[in-house]
């Protein structure tokens, strides 16, 4: 419990323990009345089966969310040099960004795939957007710094601000296969890859992909197979 104290709330840890607190006790009353009404639901058509060949396109979908970040930085690199103006800059990043979220959806909707591949894809397109999300801000902040520099500094000052930081397309990829969410101009690194703590990292990943599987075919489809069954008898 000392990792739910208000001191270690907004660490990751304490803020990880407590969605763990608030995912078992909402969904352990369900879970167990679940099971005992219905049994264990779980089948291995839920995660894979034959229609899972069909949804290529969410992989090719998955592909193609590289060009969002590849447009976001073709926008910073206009505005750095001047040729686009804030609120065009502003306009393009919002429909760049919102688009790269809703794409994902709406190719789910369509291919009607399984759990497995659209939760996948799902993954990659949240992910993709909130690292999108953090170049447009740093970068905004960056551009507004200069921008400053330009009115109330020395020449020098704003090419030093320049010289440090430009719309540079090798930090952009590497801030994309980086696991951060965080887009900084320099980042703290080890002498060494911590394979034990990127194992842990994938362990979590299975496990509570598993369990959201377990939620959602043990609690939430008996309902919404029933749910139909209310609206005909309130007819």
């Amino acid at each position: 419990m000392k990792l739910l104290e208000s001191h270690s709330f907004f660490s990751h840890a304490g803020l990880f323990n407590l969605c763990i607190v608030v995912l078992v006790a909402v969904n352990g009353r369900l879970i167990i009345e679940n099971l005992m009404k219905y049994g264990l639901l779980i089948n291995s058509n839920f995660w894979f089966s034959s229609r899972s060949l069909r949804d290529w396109p969410l992989l090719m979908c998955c592909v193609s969310l590289l060009f969002f970040p590849l447009a976001a930085y073709t926008v910073e690199k206009l505005a750095w040099k001047r040729r686009i103006s804030d609120p065009v800059v502003i306009t393009l990043h919002v429909i760049i960004t919102t688009t790269a979220i809703l794409y994902p959806v709406f190719m789910i909707l369509i291919v009607d795939s399984v759990v497995l591949s659209g939760v996948s894809l799902m993954l990659c397109a949240c992910i993709n957007w909130l690292k999108l999300t953090s170049f447009v801000h740093t970068s905004y902040d960056m551009r507004s710094l200069m921008n400053s520099t330009d009115k109330g500094g020395t020449k020098s000052e704003s090419l030093d601000i320049e010289l440090f930081y430009d719309a540079d397309f090798k930090s952009l990829v590497y801030f994309l296969l980086a696991p951060t969410l965080c887009y900084q101009i320099r980042y703290p690194r080890t002498a060494f890859i911590r394979k034990g703590w990127v194992l842990r990292q994938l362990i979590k990943l299975i496990i509570f992909t598993g369990l959201m599987g377990f939620i959602i075919e043990q609690v939430s489809m008996p309902f919404l197979r029933i749910l139909p069954l209310f609206n005909l008898a309130s007819l």
